[in-house]
This record gives C-alpha cells, sequence and structure tokens, in this order.
C-alpha cells in the first residue's frame, strides 16, 4: 500500500515540478526530471507485481499440495476397500473350492491333484461357473459308481 501511495506522491511531486519548470522554461531538467520519475515508478510497479506474482504462485502451490494429498488419500481408501473386497471374495472361493473338493472323491493316485487359482476380476461369473459344474460333476460321478456296482454285480453273478 505504501508503494501505492508514494507513486501518487511522485505524480503529484511531477506535476507541481512540471507547472514550477514551465513557468521558468527549463525544459531540459525538466525531461531528466520525469525521465527519473517515469523510471523510478517503473521500479516501484515491477516490484509490487513481483510480489504479487510470487504470491499467487506460492497459493497456487499450497492448492496443489492440498489437492494432492486429498486425492491421495481417497485413493488410498478405494483400494484399501477393493482389497477388502478381493480378500472376502477369494475366501468364499476357497472355501467353495474346499466343498467341492470334499464332495469329489480322489481320482487314481496317478493324477496330480490340481488347485486353481481365480482372477479376483469376474468373480460372480466364476461363481456361478463355478456351482453349475460342481452339479453337473456329482452327478457324473454318481452316474459312474452306478454303472461301476452294475457292472461288478454283473461279473461276480457270472
Amino acid at each position: 500500500m505504501s508503494a501505492k501511495k508514494q507513486i501518487l506522491d511522485s505524480w503529484k511531486k511531477l506535476q507541481k515540478d512540471l507547472n514550477t519548470f514551465l513557468k521558468d522554461k527549463n525544459l531540459k531538467e525538466l525531461e531528466k526530471n520525469v525521465v527519473t520519475l517515469v523510471q523510478s515508478a517503473q521500479k516501484d510497479l515491477t516490484n509490487l507485481m513481483d510480489k504479487d506474482v510470487n504470491k499467487v504462485r506460492n497459493k497456487i502451490k499450497k492448492e496443489a499440495d492440498q489437492l494432492e494429498k486429498k486425492i491421495e488419500k481417497a485413493v488410498n481408501e478405494e483400494i484399501k476397500k477393493a482389497k477388502k473386497y478381493v480378500d472376502t471374495q477369494k475366501k468364499e472361493l476357497n472355501k467353495l473350492q474346499k466343498k467341492l473338493e470334499a464332495l469329489v472323491p480322489n481320482q487314481t493316485s496317478g493324477k496330480k491333484k490340481t488347485s486353481k487359482k481365480k482372477a479376483t476380476k469376474k468373480k460372480t461369473a466364476k461363481k456361478t461357473a463355478k456351482k453349475a459344474t460342481s452339479k453337473k460333476a456329482t452327478k457324473k460321478v454318481a452316474k459312474k459308481k452306478a454303472t461301476k456296482k452294475k457292472a461288478s454285480k454283473k461279473t461276480s453273478s457270472n
């Protein structure tokens, strides 16, 4: 604010000097004074502008930092929620797999047991597919047992 007052005062002084010099008709001195006053006013204005620009830069930087922190916090919260969801889905899939393994008897010892890892992206579709396949698998196993029993009865009766 003091710089503004100083500029206004310098303009008033310039006007007074102009009036006095015009009366004296000393134009060369007047020209020098005008040049010096304009230069000093220009310096004052540039100093004010630099201060304002620095203030604006600092303010923008602070706001950007605050926004970055808020966004990071929100993203971290969403990641935590997604991890919880994935963990619960994995637990459910493991439970279903254990139930399936319990329902399906071990095949021959030559075959290796393979555990399937499920991708977490399409859980709902895989759950329904897994349930459908588990029902089919139990029906097939039941049919195989029934046919084996019939075949063993036929061979024992002969």
